[in-house]
């Protein structure tokens, strides 16, 4: 999943943001953050933070990382045109809730990186999969750098979602280059 996933602003958690018109009939592509494209539908109240306008999705069609989806009172391109950039959110209480060791990436972001030893090494500023697994990017304020780990059992031992921090544990082959 490659995206930038705006921070959770309370509750309320970012689903999914309208990126563009397909066809003349007023259907949305939505880049969606949710597990399946398909889930954004799944949703019974759907809104624009900004404006607090409500949203039906009916899903026309789905991709890997992106749906087509029909808006509920939009039936025209130049209404749906008015929609783009529109980033949707949903109240946190909407979300089922995770199993052990499964985390959302809303409450992953702005948590606080350390060492084993329980140095601050940054905080994640996102979580992006580019096919292999999901990587966690973390931000290092001391050096202005942004570190990339492995979302794994073996480099991230340790997750403390209430107390908002992880432990990491840099691979061997990463340590090693860098002395």
């Amino acid at each position: 999943m490659k995206n930038n996933l705006p921070p959770a602003v309370d509750n309320d958690i970012c689903v999914g943001v309208i990126t563009s018109v397909n066809g003349v009939k007023g259907y949305v592509k939505i880049r969606n953050f949710t597990d399946k494209p398909s889930d954004i539908a799944k949703f019974d109240f759907i809104f624009d933070l900004n404006s607090k306008q409500s949203f039906q999705i009916t899903v026309v069609s789905s991709k890997k990382d992106y749906l087509i989806g029909k808006i509920e009172g939009i039936n025209s391109r130049s209404d749906a045109e008015k929609l783009r950039n529109i980033k949707l959110y949903i109240k946190r209480s909407a979300l089922p809730s995770v199993k052990e060791n499964e985390y959302y990436h809303a409450d992953l972001i702005g948590t606080e990186a350390r060492s084993e030893e329980g140095i601050i090494i940054g905080t994640i500023k996102n979580i992006v999969n580019f096919g292999a697994g999901d990587i966690l990017e973390i931000y290092d304020k001391t050096s202005e750098n942004t570190l990339y780990y492995p979302f794994t059992k073996q480099c991230i031992p340790e997750i403390n979602i209430t107390q908002k921090f992880i432990i990491v544990k840099p691979l061997e082959e990463v340590v090693a280059a860098i002395e």
